[in-house]
Parts: structure tokens; C-alpha cells; sequence
């Protein structure tokens, strides 16, 4: 949305407030911002500084709403969100700094975006990344099932080798079926 950050914090909380109350997971994006006036990370790898005024919608949502989803970008953030020289969707510390002030789902941008997939040397190295960093639901556009499949292939072969924790998955499973809606015991 335009304006300034209390016009942004107030449009986007009655948006977020009229989706959920019709049961539509409602999803803020993109953390941590800038997203809109730097590079388009769809082409390009992304730097930019992240001030006090870009995090305010972000940290007036999450405190003051129920909303149910953050999606990160894959900007690489300096200043007061910093994901180190990484882009903050696979920067465990931008996760983490999430999750400490929010128990939502964490979302990442469709990981084929160039400004993401142009930062790993294969595609093997940054899907493990992307759950490395601690993401919930990982966004794969790709149109091929096969990719899809490989995909998945090497999650799972990570997760047995011990360089994804099962237990980040099964946090993260747990969270998405809640999410929906569903008891789990």
C-alpha cells in the first residue's frame, strides 16, 4: 500500500482483518521491506538498507492483529534487519528474529525468483538453504512435477543426512495444519 508507515499500518490491518474474518489465511509481505522501490528481485540479486520506518508495518501487524502469515523476501537487508550477506529468506537469523516476536507461519517468496536462485551455485544448495533458514512453507512455482519431486528428494535426503532437522519440519507441519484450522495433539 502507499503512504507513510501509519497509512500502510492501518489499510493493511483492515485488509488482514477482512480476509481472516472469512477464514482466508491473510499473509503480510515482503519482509523486511524495500521490496517495492530497489531492484525487482524476480531478475535481479537485491541489496537494501532496512530502517526503523520499512520494519513499523511490519511490527505494528504483528503485534496488534492475529495475522496469520509473514512472507520474506530475498532481499540481502542491512541497517535494523540484517541478513548478513545472504538474502533474508535463507538468513536463519532474520527466521529466527521472526519467530521470536511472532508464532505464524513463515513464508518464503517463490524460490525460483532469479534475485534468490542466481545467489546458489545449484538449486540442490538452495532449497536446502531455504528450510535450513527455518522457513514454513517454501514456494515452488516451478511447473514441471518432476522438479517438484527433486525437490522434495533432496529435502528428505538432507533431513536424513542431519543437514535439515526433522524436527523444523515437523514444528512446521504442525503450524501449517493449525493454521488451517486443524486440533493437533
Amino acid at each position: 500500500f502507499p503512504g507513510d508507515e501509519r497509512h500502510i499500518s492501518d489499510v493493511a490491518e483492515s485488509y488482514v482483518k477482512g480476509l481472516q474474518q472469512y477464514g482466508i489465511i491473510a499473509t503480510i509481505k515482503h519482509y523486511p521491506g524495500k521490496t517495492l522501490v530497489v531492484r525487482d528481485p524476480h531478475k535481479f540479486i537485491v541489496n537494501a538498507h532496512i530502517d526503523q520506518r520499512d520494519i513499523v508495518p511490519y511490527e505494528y501487524l504483528l503485534k496488534e492483529t492475529d495475522v496469520k502469515a509473514v512472507m520474506v523476501s530475498h532481499i540481502i537487508a542491512n541497517g535494523v534487519v540484517d541478513s548478513g550477506t545472504v538474502p533474508s529468506v535463507v538468513s536463519r537469523k532474520v527466521i529466527d528474529d521472526l519467530k521470536q516476536e511472532y508464532d505464524g507461519l513463515i513464508i518464503s517468496d517463490e524460490v525460483h525468483m532469479l534475485g534468490l536462485k542466481r545467489f546458489y551455485n545449484s538449486l540442490d544448495e538452495m532449497y536446502i538453504a531455504v528450510f535450513q533458514a527455518g522457513n514454513d512453507v517454501i514456494l515452488n512455482f516451478d511447473s514441471d512435477p518432476n522438479e517438484i519431486y527433486r525437490m522434495i528428494q533432496v529435502v528428505k535426503k538432507a533431513v536424513q543426512s542431519g543437514d535439515i532437522w526433522i524436527e523444523d519440519i515437523d514444528r512446521s507441519v504442525t503450524k501449517i495444519l493449525t493454521a488451517k484450522g486443524f486440533r493437533v495433539v
